[in-house]
């Protein structure tokens, strides 16, 4: 579950409108090798994001036993 956002207004922005906003559910699909892309599932939409973006979004896991990062 997504806890908070922590990146300026214009990119705030363009995630809650792909609907990563707090409260909200996403599911990491994969992980790009390195320094690759992230692919996330948020309620029916799929999305990359770049690490870099990706890292700015705070989130607690469902599952005690998983660390998001």
């Amino acid at each position: 579950m997504v806890t908070a956002l922590t990146v300026e207004p214009g990119l705030r922005h363009r995630l809650e409108a792909l609907g990563i906003k707090p409260g909200q559910q996403v599911k990491v699909l994969r992980r790009g090798w390195w320094s690759g892309p992230i692919h996330l599932r948020v309620g029916m939409t799929e999305l990359m994001l770049r690490r870099i973006d990706a890292a700015r979004i705070e989130v607690h896991s469902a599952d005690p036993r998983r660390v998001s990062r």
